[in-house]
């Protein structure tokens, strides 16, 4: 069943700003290490930072944690699977505000031109939904 939904909206020259001006700081405080390796690999970097900043945003709006300062960001991690795929690994107080609402699944898609991210989430608590109209499914 769906417990949550998020999504946000950034303008990259935003987040391209942040990057001059905070540099290795603000990356350290908003992403892991295996984010900044991917998005820096990038040939846009700041469109990939934004996508991921977008994320962590939408996961927060998903469970109902707005209003937290920079510090819980780090604690939503974007990665891609195998195929490529992006998923959200959830550590720290988001982690387990997320495991005390029985959240078992995070569902994410990204996406970015050259002037905008956005990212949308779904958390799940691993149920099946039983559709509409209460019955088995559409």
């Amino acid at each position: 069943m769906i417990l949550g939904t998020g999504i946000d909206l950034l303008e990259v020259d935003r987040v391209r700003r942040e990057l001059r001006r905070g540099g290795a700081r603000f990356k350290r405080a908003a992403f892991t290490g295996g984010e900044i390796a991917y998005c820096d690999g990038k040939r846009y970097p700041a469109r990939h930072f934004a996508a991921r900043f977008a994320a962590k945003e939408a996961v927060l709006k998903a469970l109902g944690m707005g209003g937290l300062d920079l510090s819980v960001f780090r604690q939503v991690e974007v990665r891609r699977d195998a195929a490529g795929r992006p998923g959200v690994r959830l550590t720290g107080r988001v982690g387990r505000f997320a495991r005390e609402r029985g959240v078992r699944s995070v569902a994410l898609s990204l996406t970015h031109t050259r002037t905008m991210a956005a990212a949308a989430i779904v958390v799940e608590d691993g149920t099946a939904s039983r559709g509409m109209r209460g019955g088995k499914g559409p």
